[in-house]
């Protein structure tokens, strides 16, 4: 009797699963960024004649593919900084003041503007693709050899594609022609593989390593480094170089030593972990 109760419940069972239905994705086609990580580029290791340059923004799609191109549209977005003013009694805020972040790229003289037709063709997810990378062409201005500039990229809604999630619309590229962060190196954080090397950034530290090491510390210079497993042998050399030079009476009695990381002789000397 038991046997025969269990295969009923068994049979029972196996017509329930039967009937279920299948999950099924109804939405519209959606698009979003795959990481919007604020990214750095330098035209300062570029030969003069070397004017544009190019980012990538890998961009992701939601609800499968389609057997054509489809157009992305990227939109530039204005940043600000915010004051506020505060209640002496309460604390509470009670006004604010929005300042528009300086030195915002602008379109035609430091990157290709979004909407020129040139751009169309390349800011597409090609057919039967769910993934693409969405060129930005940087123009190399003279004003980057002062200043960095930014360009806040959010996208947008278009007849092919909705918006993904909100966390995943909007990424910050920074330029300039001088020396910059590189990606591997972009925070003063473990998040970062080239910190955890050569600890925290500065434009001396980083001056320093070109000087030293004849070669331009880029990113992919690092990324290049890691793999050959050449890193620790480069932070040796650098750690040697950094005691010689620090040591060397020369530089002591110029005032080049210590080196620091910045021009500024109240800035702190740099040092490798």
């Amino acid at each position: 009797m038991k046997q025969i109760i269990c295969c009923c419940f068994a049979l029972v069972m196996a017509a329930g699963c039967k009937k279920a239905p299948y999950l099924t994705y109804s939405d519209i086609a959606r698009i979003q960024m795959a990481d919007t990580t604020t990214q750095s580029a330098t035209f300062v290791f570029e030969p003069e004649n070397i004017v544009q340059d190019t980012a990538y923004i890998q961009v992701n799609t939601i609800g499968g593919i389609a057997p054509y191109d489809r157009q992305v549209k990227f939109v530039q977005i204005t940043d600000y900084s915010y004051t506020y003013k505060r209640d002496s009694v309460t604390n509470q805020i009670i006004d604010s003041v929005a300042t528009e972040t300086p030195f915002r790229a602008l379109p035609g003289i430091h990157y290709v503007n979004f909407d020129d037709k040139n751009m169309q063709s390349l800011m597409v997810v090609k057919a039967n693709e769910a993934s693409a990378r969405i060129p930005v062409i940087l123009l190399r201005d003279t004003s980057l050899a002062t200043n960095t500039y930014r360009l806040h990229i959010q996208l947008a809604e278009n007849s092919e594609f909705g918006l993904g999630e909100r966390i995943a619309r909007e990424k910050m590229l920074t330029f300039s022609d001088h020396l910059e962060r590189f990606d591997s190196w972009r925070v003063d954080s473990y998040l970062a593989p080239a910190f955890s090397w050569f600890g925290k950034y500065s434009v001396g530290k980083h001056q320093f390593m070109i000087d030293v090491l004849k070669q331009n510390i880029d990113d992919p210079w690092f990324k290049a480094a890691s793999n050959n497993g050449s890193l620790r042998q480069f932070v040796t050399v650098l750690k040697q170089a950094l005691i010689d030079y620090n040591g060397n009476p020369d530089n002591i009695a110029s005032g080049k030593a210590p080196i620091r990381e910045t021009s500024s002789p109240a800035s702190s000397a740099i040092t490798f972990p």
